[in-house]
């Protein structure tokens, strides 16, 4: 296991180069993206501190990725009991239905959902974009989820049972410690999809109401960009190694990899 762990820890490290090179971008000491950096400076750093419009935005994006996760998370479980142990006809149509906004491009799903919150009246609105990340958050959380239910011990259930404890008794202190490990994960993984996703809220976003990744993405590409969006790259990136390690803490990265829950 320790091989499986320095091998992903590896492809991870290859993964992120390409934006921890960011970093000596961000050093510069000018008002322009130069590499190699034009003196050192921390100020584009401080200057992330010091920009409302990002801080709305970064604020904007974590309450919106945090309510996604937790929302997700929940509505997914209930879901992956009812797939697992259900006996419903049509069960396997139910979980395509579930799994389904996966297989759709987000440009086409970001259209649709446009179209169909301007009748309704949630374009340009918080809540609408909250529907939109769900839409695609719940199938990667009901995934997690539907493995971690199909692995769980029923004799424990059983046992609890016989020795007359409650339904919620054994939901409390017999399911969900079982299920920890893939409630984790899949909180984590909704959270970092959410918070990332550009597509949609490029989209869904009304004015005042731009995500973090849509407000670099129009700065980059309509103006003001400066080295502070290298500087809140490299941010992001060492929040993403500290949740990745985390993640393997708490959850166990190399144990999904090697085929164990």
């Amino acid at each position: 296991m320790l091989g499986l762990r320095i091998f992903v820890y590896v492809i991870v490290a290859m993964m992120l180069l390409p934006v921890l090179i960011t970093f000596p971008v961000a050093l510069t000491s000018v008002a322009r993206i130069s590499f190699p950096p034009v003196g050192i400076s921390g100020r584009w750093f401080a200057a992330i501190l010091n920009d409302p419009v990002l801080l709305a935005a970064i604020t904007r994006s974590f309450w919106l990725a945090l309510t996604a996760a937790i929302v997700g998370t929940l509505i997914a479980l209930p879901c992956a009991f009812v797939i697992e142990r259900g006996r419903l006809p049509g069960r396997n149509l139910l979980e395509t239905w579930i799994t389904g906004p996966r297989m759709i491009p987000q440009i086409v799903l970001a259209l649709a959902l446009l179209a169909y919150f301007e009748r309704i009246g949630l374009a340009e609105s918080f809540a609408g974009l909250l529907i939109a990340h769900l839409v695609i958050t719940i199938p990667f959380a009901f995934r997690t989820l539907l493995v971690s239910v199909s692995t769980l011990d029923r004799r424990l259930e059983w046992s609890s049972e016989v020795l007359g404890a409650s339904p919620t008794y054994t939901l409390l202190h017999i399911i969900v410690p079982q299920l920890k490990t893939g409630l984790i994960a899949a909180f984590i993984f909704t959270f970092i999809l959410s918070f990332n996703n550009v597509t949609l809220a490029l989209f869904l976003s009304g004015f005042g109401q731009r995500t973090l990744p849509v407000e670099m993405f129009q700065r980059m590409n309509v103006g003001g960009m400066t080295p502070a969006i290298p500087a809140i790259s490299f941010v992001l990136a060492v929040v993403g190694v500290t949740l990745f390690i985390f993640l393997d803490r708490t959850v166990g990265v190399y144990r999904f990899l090697a085929g164990r829950d």
